[in-house]
């Protein structure tokens, strides 16, 4: 598990990494034919987001917190 600074906690504690579904601004009719044609209809955007693992607060997910999360 990566160990990050966190906020809330004021210290470096471990984290977890997960996947979540990108939440921006819905494309238009036309950008999503686009998407689909070219990426497929199964695409789905992703983000990083990281979990203090002690008080479960959302923090930014830095470079040194990504490299070091393994795949479990």
């Amino acid at each position: 598990m990566p160990k990050a600074y966190c906020h809330s906690c004021q210290k470096s504690t471990h984290h977890k990494v997960v996947m979540e579904r990108n939440h921006s601004e819905s494309p238009s009719v036309v950008q999503s034919i686009l998407a689909m044609i070219t990426q497929g209809g199964h695409y789905v955007e992703m983000e990083k987001q990281c979990y203090c693992r002690v008080c479960n607060t959302q923090n930014e997910p830095t470079e040194m917190s990504i490299q070091n999360a393994r795949v479990v």
